[in-house]
């Protein structure tokens, strides 16, 4: 399906909301997902379409968030198939990340205070709920193991012997840890900051999923300068250094 037919077919989506509409902007299409910024009056919303229907799962994950209270973008409204939500870009107290934000330590400490919130959370909600959320550590089987080797033409190297005979083995530390929830797709693009960096979260659900807590404190580190890191690590605290491994 192209691009016009998704936008057309997100702005009828929208009427569900009772919202009129003065204006649809196209901001973007990827994968049967289509955002719309649409006025109304004085006001902005944000609309998020999901023509795809393995990524509406996103939308459970804002009740979630919801439910356990965990900051995000306000949403004003849900339909089966679209989330309305609030446009960032007029907002007085927020703006969207921007890459100088991976270098300061102040949003750095505020994005530390949102993952602690976030996977202390999650520790709690995975004891009584058993969804289906992704998971990264499925994709660990021998399968692709099998195709990494092909594709990097690695197979001579003894390590892959190494990790086929304690495959069982690798495979059931890392079942054992625990879990708890996973944003998994941080950089600053999917980040929010409130204009004195007293606050950070992120948005954009569609990798969220659950797993070690460790696997998002890395994915954070991995592009934070050196300072923000100390700063991040310093406000999250104490790491179960058995997940590092």
């Amino acid at each position: 399906m192209n691009d016009e037919k998704i936008f057309l077919k997100a702005e009828k989506e929208f009427e569900k909301f009772g919202i009129t509409a003065d204006s649809f902007e196209k901001i973007r299409e990827k994968e049967g997902i289509a955002l719309l910024r649409i006025k109304s009056g004085k006001r902005s919303f944000i609309l998020k379409y999901f023509d795809n229907a393995d990524f509406r799962r996103e939308i459970r994950i804002y009740e979630i968030l919801e439910e356990t209270g965990i900051e995000t973008v306000e949403i004003f409204g849900k339909t089966k198939k679209a989330i309305l939500m609030e446009d960032i870009s007029v907002s007085k107290t927020l703006r969207l990340g921007k890459k100088e934000d991976l270098s300061d330590p102040l949003v750095a400490k505020a994005l530390a205070k949102w993952y602690k919130k976030l996977h202390s959370a999650g520790y709690v909600y995975l004891k009584t709920h058993s969804e289906p959320f992704y998971s990264e550590n499925s994709v660990i089987t021998r399968e692709n193991l099998a195709f990494i080797k092909e594709r990097t033409k690695t197979e001579n190297l003894p390590v892959w012997k190494t990790i086929n005979d304690k495959f069982p083995l690798i495979k059931n530390e890392i079942e054992s840890m625990k879990k708890t929830f996973n944003y998994n797709d941080f950089y600053f693009t999917n980040l929010v900051v409130s204009k004195d960096k007293s606050k950070a979260f992120m948005f954009d659900y569609n990798l969220f999923g659950k797993g070690p807590a460790y696997s998002d404190i890395n994915n954070v580190c991995w592009y934070l300068s050196e300072e923000a890191k100390k700063a991040f690590l310093d406000e999250y605290g104490k790491i179960d250094e058995h997940e590092k491994f």
